[in-house]
């Protein structure tokens, strides 16, 4: 499970600037950097809820 885990967060990771790229032709850094948060914290907290 903890695989699977780590690899939807890297999905997501990956997901938002590529959205980005198809919808706007370019990617800016910030959408990189955004990517990055999400995946972070769908791997730090994911499903368990780990608390704050």
């Amino acid at each position: 499970m903890r695989t699977l885990h780590q690899l939807v967060s890297l999905m997501i990771a990956i997901a938002v600037p590529t959205a980005i790229t198809w919808t706007s032709g370019e990617t800016g850094f910030e959408f990189i950097v955004l990517g990055a948060a999400f995946g972070f914290a769908t791997w730090y907290w994911g499903p368990t809820g780990a608390p704050l």
